[in-house]
């Protein structure tokens, strides 16, 4: 479903993709309240990706979002393909979603981030 510099990633627990408008600093609303846009790109992807992973699979993920900009080939639901975007992460966060004392490598984590397209 989800590959970050030619790794496939572990199936997310949660993947939503939306597109987005990219508008400059010139867009703005009169004093009327109408819009004026100044739209210099569109349909540019972000990508909400949440995993749940145990402790073993942390690193592959980790590891494939430490570059400034990677590729990434993902399932686009809107298009129903998969497409390939320069993108970046942003932030991340990551929580403790179940330990087990006998293993702690078997214990389960949550890393979630934003992909955003360049």
């Amino acid at each position: 479903m989800l590959k970050i510099g030619g790794i496939s990633m572990p199936t997310p627990a949660q993947y939503s993709v939306s597109l987005q408008d990219i508008d400059s600093e010139n867009t703005r609303r009169t004093e009327s309240g109408k819009l004026v846009r100044d739209r210099v790109r569109q349909g540019v992807y972000k990508i909400e990706v949440t995993w749940q992973v145990e402790h073993s699979k942390i690193k592959t993920i980790t590891d494939a979002l430490k570059p400034a900009k990677f590729s990434v080939t993902f399932f686009d639901p809107t298009t129903n393909s998969y497409p390939t975007r320069s993108m970046y992460c942003g932030d991340r966060s990551g929580g403790l979603k179940y330990y087990n004392a006998k293993s702690p490598d078997e214990s389960l984590w949550e890393l979630s981030t934003s992909l955003i397209e360049y």
